[in-house]
């Protein structure tokens, strides 16, 4: 059995020798997608001098003696107005409001807090340098420049960025089409009436769902379901690789009399990299990869399983495809106090669900969620981090420094 670092390594690996596909986005679409081309400034950023506050446009040397100046109010330029090309003599000043240009001839812009204003007049006692509060052409980037790498996930200022350079459209990484297969002859899907024995479907909604998080759109995403009958599972996955880049399957990769992702994939000839890694939840994970390049995720069947799984391997390797370029795996680690005890088999690295907090002096401490069993959601549902419960211990005390893996739904 792999362990956890190996098993990352080896989705690493293979992600990595995926020929990534670019298209030209909508810069509105483009939240959280990866630039495939550099996005170069097509003026300098800012393009004007312009006031980086509310107040009055002057000459230095009318301010720096040891009495108040007072000046002659000449006019007043606003964010959007074009008379930015006034001429300024001694004694004079321009109400500048925020974002409005600065002329040439103004030296400084003093802040109106400091400034008396009266009918034609201000009255102003301050001492100023050249060039304060003056946003410059070009301080922040110059025509030509590079404002973007290749490579760069385009956050919210990332993107704003994009904008502020006048990128309507970004050439980005494609999203590859994913397809979930859910198995089980006992699932129904929610809304559908239930016998005494079935249950509703609540992976594959789980697992699109995260998909989302990461902006998904939803014309990348398909779900499909098979009965646990051996041609059902060749033709639903025969279907699936069809119309995919990346197959998840949930359920059906363990070792059950009814477990037939595995062997039926096997059939088709993909390339088995891994099955088993030794962690709980999550031990039967099956990862593969087709003649064509296609990744395949089998994931447990457990719901928490299945969506820890998801989170530790499925979701690195798709920020792979989309050309992130962070460093390898492992994913982020903290140190906390425990706050209550844990113990367990040795054998197995353990990722305990539980809720990271930090005090008022930023000291951060884990307690472990209620219902750790890998089907019972609500403890999922109420944890934002992972304790590493290391393979070779069997218990922890209540005050240990842990491990903890911050659990986030999001890039």
């Amino acid at each position: 059995m792999l362990t956890y670092e190996e098993a990352l390594q080896a989705i690493h690996s293979e992600s990595a020798r995926i020929e990534r596909q670019e298209e030209l986005v909508d810069l509105e679409e483009s939240a959280f997608r990866v630039l495939a081309k550099p996005l170069t400034a097509p003026f300098d950023l800012p393009r004007f001098n312009n006031s980086a506050v509310d107040g009055f446009g002057v000459l230095v040397e009318d301010l720096n003696g040891d009495a108040e100046a007072v000046l002659t109010l000449k006019s007043t330029i606003a964010a959007g107005d074009g008379n930015g090309h006034q001429t300024l003599k001694s004694g004079e000043c321009i109400k500048i409001l925020t974002g409005a240009p600065v002329p040439d001839w103004v030296e400084a812009v003093v802040m109106r807090e400091f400034c008396q204003e009266a009918a034609d007049t201000v009255k102003v006692k301050a001492r100023v340098r050249i060039g304060e509060n003056i946003r410059m052409t070009g301080e922040e980037l110059e025509e030509g420049a590079t404002v973007l790498e290749a490579g760069t996930l385009l956050s919210p200022p990332a993107l704003g960025l994009a904008a502020t350079a006048g990128a309507a459209h970004v050439t980005c990484y494609s999203q590859p089409r994913i397809c979930i297969v859910s198995s089980g002859d006992e699932l129904k899907e929610p809304g559908q009436p239930l016998s005494a024995s079935q249950i509703y479907n609540s992976n594959s909604y789980a697992v699109e769902a995260a998909l989302k998080g990461l902006y998904w759109r939803s014309e990348n995403i398909k779900r499909l379901h098979t009965a646990d009958e051996p041609q059902a599972v060749r033709e639903t996955l025969k279907a699936a690789l069809e119309d995919c880049r990346v197959l998840i399957t949930l359920g059906g990769v363990s070792v059950g009399d009814r477990d037939f992702i595995k062997p039926v994939l096997e059939e088709t000839g993909v390339r088995t990299v891994f099955w088993k890694i030794a962690i709980k939840p999550g031990k039967p994970v099956y990862f593969a990869v087709t003649a064509a390049g296609q990744l395949i995720f089998g994931l447990p069947g457990n719901p928490v399983s299945a969506l820890i799984t998801f989170h530790l391997f499925v979701k690195p390797a798709l920020k792979i495809l989309m050309g992130d370029k962070t460093p390898p795996p492992p994913l982020t680690t903290l140190k906390a106090r425990l706050t209550a005890s844990l113990k367990k088999k040795a054998g197995r690295l353990d990722f305990v669900r539980a809720r990271l907090q930090a005090d008022e002096a930023g000291n951060l401490s884990v307690t472990p969620t209620t219902g750790q069993d890998s089907h019972m959601l609500s403890g999922l549902a109420s944890a934002n981090a992972l304790i590493n419960f290391e393979s070779h211990l069997e218990y922890l005390p209540e005050g240990a420094t842990v491990t903890v893996m911050p659990l986030s739904w999001s890039w």
